[in-house]
């Protein structure tokens, strides 16, 4: 076959390299062709002078060199089959999200007067939802004014919107 290599694929279907433009033009068992060798009367030019940038930031290519291969490594992995699972589970994050951004506005809500009994249910279901998550917004924004106003809810609707952005699908143009 003219010094090239042929092998049946025995890799799974998850792990096909996607086809490119140059493989798509390329035989189906062809794997590598052979390497291109010049005559001997042309040279290869020697490479320009590189600046000191250059020079750094090959130097730090060479440590990220690893990195770059393995980023090369995940490009080839097919991912198409697992797209629908994603898009259900992220779907099915951001409406676990909106459930919870009702709930928590809820106990917001109900924590404003004070004769409510916390100790019965429903209100302690309600304060065993909020109240962890509330605790670690206060812990980024403290209460103000000597405690007397919280402040913690406006940042954990906050978060809980940011994180409903990223993960709510984005229409393609």
């Amino acid at each position: 076959m003219n010094g090239l290599l042929a092998s049946p694929c025995t890799r799974p279907a998850l792990f096909r390299p996607i086809p490119s433009s140059v493989t798509r033009l390329l035989p189906a068992k062809t794997l590598a062709l052979p390497p291109l060798r010049l005559p001997r009367s042309i040279r290869a030019s020697p490479p320009p002078p590189r600046a000191a940038a250059q020079v750094a930031a090959s130097a730090v290519g060479g440590l990220l060199a690893p990195l770059s291969a393995l980023e090369v490594g995940l490009r080839s992995i097919n991912l198409a089959p697992l797209r629908p699972p994603i898009a259900a589970a992220m779907s099915a994050a951001v409406r676990w999200l909106g459930v919870y951004r009702e709930v928590l506005l809820v106990g917001v809500l109900f924590s404003w007067f004070p004769n409510i009994p916390w100790d019965r249910q429903p209100f302690s279901a309600l304060r065993d939802l909020c109240d962890p998550f509330l605790a670690l917004c206060r812990e980024v924004m403290p209460p103000v004014f000597g405690r007397k106003l919280d402040l913690s809810p406006l940042v954990a609707f906050m978060a809980i919107d940011i994180l409903i952005m990223i993960l709510r699908p984005q229409p393609r143009m």
